[in-house]
């Protein structure tokens, strides 16, 4: 072990850098406390992708990396500037004798189209929509109300059997069960997920959930007849169902922010150290704040304190040999949004990115370490090269000594964490990554996912860690091979 240590780490094993530890010693559970507070106050608002508490940490980020000289590789600034799409359902509708209903106050949306004048359907009932129900009836263009029970509740195994319908509606309790279960469901119906590409799908595809009671409003009866006909479905007479679905996409401005530091002799290839500096933001009304301390404020306040380290080493002639960009990205909670736009619009060639060193929350012990704490799992360190394993645990050795912990590398781990961070979005371009993780927790995405909670000692040595990873990936004489194929299938 120490003969291979040796030659791909060079000089002599376990042999201390005395420039390493100086810089490495500037990263300070004090000085992530003072980034972190900030990052994961109330007045960053959780930072939602894309909305005001983003802008906000956007803006410290970039005054953070001009106030230390860094150079801003996005045109001169520390702003990767895109567009991210949401579609927009709430100009969907629904008529019954009680006027005019809207999306996600009487009844929610889920499906897709775009008309251009309101669609009169006629509509039948299928009771619980069992293959009795459904026996004999021709759904073609028209609509079919569903007041499912037992096995027939499943939404897909219901949208199967009506595949021909031109519309479903699907009884979802009374009234009162209804308007419970309405916040919840409005929640991402009135808005889709954000994406990056302005194109949808254009399957014409109508489903309603609705009340039993609009069930029968809309079939001209009463919920008690409704419910009496459940056993004879066809005893209700069919009616016409007017209906008005407008698809509007809007664009949703965000940004990564970069900064860079420019190596010596090999600056042409550039190391990437990275975190995502969104989070969840805050519920609909303003009241409850999702502050993100762990997830990812503790990955940002790392990458921030790297940032700071390796400056001063370049201010004072030790800078590295091989460029290296900081890299908050955006989007992250939204499907790694703002790493794959990288990926597809990198400021630096992919071919030339030696490696990925992602952070996504480092500053907590999750429940499998409270004997434990001084760990990190070193996700995806030897999925493509056979050496980056190596020097991180060299690295390890040399200088932090914490239990790497490495099972969710295991293709059989359920959790797929590999896949569910931005470093995939590199690794995916044949990239060599690790990904330092502290697991999850009670206060995942949650709102108790606050400062107080963050363990700083434990956040400031796994971030050590990560610098002296760098700093050996960063001045080594050859880059880390691609000798290694990644043995996962991943369908996100």
């Amino acid at each position: 072990m120490i003969i291979v240590l040796t030659v791909l780490v060079g000089g002599s094993a376990y042999a201390q850098d005395k420039a390493a530890i100086k810089y490495a010693s500037t990263i300070t559970a004090q000085d992530m406390r003072s980034k972190l507070t900030i990052l994961a106050s109330d007045e960053m608002e959780g930072r939602e992708t894309g909305e005001k508490g983003q802008k906000m940490a956007a803006e410290f980020l970039s005054k953070f990396y001009a106030d230390l000289g860094m150079t801003a590789p996005s045109e001169g600034t520390y702003y990767q500037k895109f567009d991210l799409y949401q579609t927009d359902w709430t100009g969907v509708t629904l008529k019954t004798k009680n006027g005019q209903q809207k999306n996600g106050d009487t009844f929610v949306f889920r499906g897709n189209g775009d008309m251009k004048r309101e669609a009169k359907i006629f509509t039948v009932f299928a009771g619980a929509g069992s293959e009795a129900d459904f026996e004999g009836i021709d759904l073609t263009d028209k609509g079919v109300i569903i007041i499912p029970e037992g096995n027939n509740s499943n939404d897909a195994v219901i949208r199967a059997k009506a595949a021909n319908a031109k519309a479903i509606f699907i009884g979802s309790g009374t009234n009162e069960e209804f308007a419970k279960r309405l916040p919840r469901l409005s929640r991402s119906a009135l808005k889709t997920r954000l994406r990056l590409t302005e194109n949808r799908d254009a399957d014409e595809n109508l489903t309603f959930y609705i009340s039993n009671e609009m069930a029968a409003d809309l079939l001209n009866t009463t919920a008690e007849k409704l419910t009496a006909a459940m056993s004879d479905s066809k005893s209700i007479k069919g009616r016409t169902v007017r209906t008005f679905v407008k698809r509007t996409i809007n664009a949703v401005a965000t940004e990564n922010m970069v900064a860079f530091i420019e190596g010596t002799d090999l600056k042409d290839e550039v190391l990437v150290l990275s975190s995502h500096f969104d989070h969840i933001g805050q519920n609909a009304d303003g009241t409850v704040i999702n502050n993100g301390a762990d997830d990812d404020g503790s990955g940002t306040t790392a990458v921030m304190e790297l940032a700071e380290a390796f400056k001063q080493a370049a201010n004072e002639g030790n800078g590295p040999r091989r460029s290296i960009l900081f890299l908050n990205v955006t989007g992250e909670e939204k499907g790694l949004l703002g790493s794959d736009y990288y990926g597809s619009h990198p400021l630096f060639p992919l071919e030339n990115t030696v490696n990925n060193l992602n952070i996504d929350m480092i500053g907590r012990v999750d429940p499998d370490h409270e004997d434990n704490p001084n760990y990190v799992y070193a996700i995806g360190s030897e999925k493509l090269s056979s050496h980056l394993k190596i020097i991180s645990e060299y690295a390890n050795i040399t200088y932090t000594n914490i239990d790497l912990d490495y099972r969710y590398d295991d293709p059989e781990d359920k959790n797929r964490f590999y896949y569910r961070s931005d470093h995939y979005n590199f690794a995916k371009h044949g990239i060599p990554i690790i990904f330092y993780f502290n697991g999850t927790h009670a206060d995942y995405h949650r709102p108790s996912d606050t400062v107080d909670k963050i363990e700083f000692d434990l956040m400031a040595n796994r971030t050590r860690l990560i610098f002296h990873t760098a700093w050996l990936l960063a001045n080594r004489d050859e880059r880390t091979p691609v000798d290694k194929e990644d043995d996962m299938t991943y369908n996100r």
